[in-house]
Order: C-alpha cells, then structure tokens, then sequence
C-alpha cells in the first residue's frame, strides 16, 4: 500500500512539473471570454482603481471585445476595444511557446535520468 502511495506522488510530481500554470490560466481566461456574452453589461475588473474608485484601465473593455470577436463580431470587437484581437494572439502565442518549452524540459529530463 505504501510502494503505491509512493509511486502515485511521483507520477502527480512528474505530471505538475510538465504543467505550465500560466498558459493554463491564459488558455482559461480566454475560453471563458470566449462564451460569455459581449453584449452584457457587467465588466471583468481585477485592477483595484477600477474596483474601488470606477475608473476606467487603459484595458477597459477589453474582455468585451474578445468576447465579440469569439462571436464572430469584428468590427463590434474593434470599436469595443482595438487591441482585443491582438491581445487574443498575444496571450495564445505565449500560452503555446510555454506549453512547447515545458515539453522540450521533460524530454530532456527524462533523457538526462534514464
């Protein structure tokens, strides 16, 4: 029971050291802005200033406008916020290189102990 134990926390080491937790939480951010709705008035605000105060980020509506170019909405998505598209290829290139380096480490790792 115990050589299990052991064996099961080397695996979920193995598997936690693969996982890159920034491209997870980009590649979350992004699908859940992907299905909610771009025409809701509710705002995504995690700056303080805006929580606190209303003031409106350089990001304002940013999230809108993703949301409007998942929906197929281009030009909703451009007058929303003109870097919402960029933004979008920015974190998705990011999220992708993470996820590649990640792999080529365990590779070698796994080379190097083997």
């Amino acid at each position: 029971m115990l050589e299990s134990q052991s064996n099961m926390r080397k695996r979920l080491g193995k598997i936690t050291n693969i996982i890159e937790w920034e491209a997870v939480f980009w590649v979350t951010g992004i699908s859940l802005l992907a299905f909610s709705n771009p025409y809701s008035e509710t705002h995504y605000a995690f700056v303080f200033p805006s929580i606190l105060f209303d003031i409106q980020s350089p990001g304002y509506n940013l999230g809108h406008s993703i949301s409007h170019f998942f929906h197929g909405n281009i030009m909703s998505s451009l007058k929303t916020h003109p870097l919402g598209i960029i933004t979008i290829f920015i974190l998705l290139g990011r999220s992708f290189t993470l996820i590649k380096r990640s792999l080529i480490n365990s590779k070698t790792k796994g080379n190097n102990n083997g």
